[in-house]
């Protein structure tokens, strides 16, 4: 079920500090206009006592759909401290799994960073699509664009309302701004192609090369590569 705890947040604006109810996890299955809310970005909003200034807590969030069979776990320490980051996971993920029954599988679970990935991950995991494929895709984009989309100033988010059974839709969204620029198309019969190729267990361990940690994320794999040049770089197809 979903999970509210007290927490003691301090206002950005003028520093006043106040305790407030925030959630931990949402389950969609015991409490479905969570999701909605979600997506209208109103959920974690905080309305200080002092000055009045409304805003949101960025928090660790685990989210549950079990109807679709997954989890999504928000991480938003995840860029300025991954380690710790992938700690908490790793420890959100052994809680989860104990707390099963006997005999029940565990749903499966991603990582991601930001508020943006959260809605799209939702959204691309409701359609039934394949995450790392989905990534790598934006990564043969951003490698093929690089100078009209720049992996380090831009994102490239899965557009579930304008895709169609022909095309998977993307927007490209600045990282700085949150404004949203474009939007490019890709056939969607190539991305069963590559479920197929990537299916098959010979393929299967570049994309565990191209995204080796819990977090699936085309962008990331930029920024890295940024910081290190010489991180390995795998072939494209």
């Amino acid at each position: 079920m979903s999970q509210q705890r007290t927490h003691t947040i301090q206002c950005p604006k003028c520093g006043r500090e106040q305790p407030v109810e925030l959630y931990d996890s949402i389950n969609v299955k015991d409490s479905p206009g969570l999701r909605d809310r979600l997506i209208a970005n109103q959920i974690n909003i905080v309305t200080c006592e002092g000055c009045g200034a409304t805003f949101r807590v960025d928090k660790n969030l685990l989210y549950h759909d079990p109807g679709h069979g997954f989890m999504v776990y928000l991480a938003p320490r995840f860029d300025e401290a991954p380690d710790a980051a992938e700690r908490e996971f790793t420890e959100s993920l052994r809680e989860l799994n104990c707390a099963l029954p006997k005999g029940i599988k565990a749903p499966y679970v991603t990582l991601v960073a930001t508020r943006s990935e959260l809605v799209e991950r939702i959204f691309l995991l409701e359609a039934g699509l394949n995450e790392r494929v989905i990534e790598y895709i934006k990564h043969l984009i951003y490698s093929k664009n690089i100078e009209r989309v720049d992996p380090l100033r831009k994102n490239l988010l899965f557009d579930a309302q304008d895709s169609t059974p022909e095309t998977l839709c993307f927007v490209v969204q600045d990282a700085g701004t949150r404004r949203l620029e474009a939007m490019l198309q890709y056939d969607r019969k190539t991305y069963t192609a590559m479920c197929e190729m990537f299916d098959r267990d010979d393929q299967t361990g570049a994309l565990l090369e191209l995204f080796p940690g819990p977090r699936i994320s085309a962008r990331a794999v930029f920024q890295r590569e940024a910081v290190d040049p010489k991180a390995p770089r795998p072939a494209e197809s």
